[in-house]
């Protein structure tokens, strides 16, 4: 395998802007990081579970994946679309927006449905892994590899949410529509 390959492929993937990196910035830069930390550690949970089942299940996935694929895009794209408009058009009074931080499941279950995640598992392991090895062990190794690199990108979003905060509070209308027309635009591309 080509490892240098590998790793560009995971952390360019990683690094730049989706829906799981777009919500736990905006989660992380209205609570802070420990703030948001029930809701990022779903997300990076079902990170890993996407990951390992990807990993483990992927013969099974190869047979059924073009059944259930426009499924998982739909169901995808539909919660986008919902996210995106609780965030552009909030129905509180400014002073009342995002009292409470998102939960631990509604985290998990995102990231369960996130079709980004699930195709950057399976590109990964179609593209980079299964063709170079047929190891149980050395598939799971090289996937772990991903979710590590993923959830370092993620913590960084969360960080950067963090960071920002004050910045992201004040200019709170534009950092919503932006936010807002990123996930349409997420939605959008998962049918390209």
């Amino acid at each position: 395998m080509n490892i240098v390959a590998f790793l560009s492929y995971v952390i360019i993937t990683s690094i730049t802007p989706g829906p799981s990196n777009l919500l736990v910035m905006h989660e992380s830069s209205h609570f802070g990081f420990r703030g948001a930390w029930r809701f990022n550690t779903g997300i990076l949970l079902g990170f890993m579970m996407l990951g390992l089942v990807s990993a483990l299940g992927t013969t099974v996935l190869q047979a059924t994946l073009p059944m259930i694929e426009p499924i998982l895009q739909w169901l995808g794209a539909a919660y986008l679309a919902y996210l995106a408009y609780k965030i552009g058009f909030p129905k509180q009074t400014a002073s009342q927006v995002d009292t409470v931080p998102a939960t631990f499941l509604s985290g998990l279950l995102f990231q369960l449905i996130n079709v980004k995640s699930i195709l950057f598992f399976l590109t990964a392991l179609s593209t980079f892994i299964l063709p170079h090895s047929t190891s149980t062990v050395e598939i799971v190794q090289y996937t772990s590899y991903a979710i590590i690199l993923g959830w370092i990108a993620l913590l960084l979003w969360a960080g950067s949410g963090s960071l920002f905060r004050s910045l992201f509070q004040r200019y709170d209308v534009a950092f919503r529509v932006i936010m807002c027309g990123l996930l349409l635009y997420s939605t959008v591309t998962i049918f390209q």
